[in-house]
């Protein structure tokens, strides 16, 4: 059941991450999600952020995953404090 979890709550925050590319801003357009799912998307990305920078330390073709990853954090940021001042509404 976990595993469930975990893979829907991977694929939610790839296909969030996916719909801003390197460097977009987040328009509030663009976030069409709860800022509950933006913090969990959020979580994900930073261990996968801090996966990512350990992998790139010991192998420099991993630096386009870091940088990756710091442009959807970037993104879901962006949009979490754009949809939570309308959560509490």
């Amino acid at each position: 059941m976990t595993a469930i979890i975990r893979v829907a709550a991977a694929t939610l925050a790839l296909s969030i991450g996916m719909a801003f590319g390197p460097g977009a801003a987040a328009s509030p357009a663009q976030c069409k999600h709860s800022a509950s799912e933006y913090a969990q998307v959020i979580r994900h990305f930073e261990s996968e952020s801090a996966r990512a920078r350990a992998a790139a330390e010991r192998n420099p073709l991993f630096e386009s995953d870091v940088a990756y990853y710091a442009s959807a954090l970037a993104a879901a940021r962006a949009c979490t404090r754009t949809v939570g001042p309308m959560a509490s509404r």
